[in-house]
């Protein structure tokens, strides 16, 4: 009886890991997020893919570092769901889908991390962005700027 206990707590408890976290969560990951950035998706490079999903490698080249000293190139990694065949699984994972040229705001964990924010902008709300920084809000994986009352 005491392996069935285990392995059911085990299973519960791996079950609620998976769980979607509350918006204000996703948001605190962006917020402290080492590398924020105005850039160019400059490469998508596939790492893998399962039937789940695609991990992809993106290459940034950096417009304007809205945070801590970044590299002229930097990267960050996500997952997409670019297949019919490919079934999420339950969990918190945000998808991103980049696109080579788009210009973009977005927070990585660190350079070569996860990416925890992709928010394709244009070039007159990129200067928004740089203009006003401590309008920047942060929701499930993007990022807006609050309107001034």
């Amino acid at each position: 009886m005491g392996y069935r206990f285990f392995f059911c707590l085990f299973f519960c408890l791996s079950s609620s890991a998976q769980a979607v976290m509350p918006p204000d969560f996703y948001a605190r990951l962006a917020e402290n997020s080492g590398v924020k950035a105005i850039a160019r998706v400059a490469d998508i490079e596939i790492l893998e893919k399962n039937r789940r999903s695609t991990q992809k490698r993106v290459r940034f080249e950096l417009i304007h570092s809205m945070g801590p000293p970044v590299g002229e190139v930097f990267y960050g990694t996500c997952f997409s769901v670019d297949y019919s065949w490919q079934q999420p699984g339950e969990g918190g994972t945000i998808y991103f889908y980049p696109v080579r040229g788009v210009l973009v705001f977005v927070t990585i964990a660190a350079d070569g991390g996860s990416i925890t924010s992709y928010t394709p902008i244009t070039e007159k709300s990129a200067g928004l962005f740089v203009q006003n920084p401590e309008r920047i809000r942060y929701g499930m994986g993007r990022a807006w700027l609050e309107e001034i009352p």
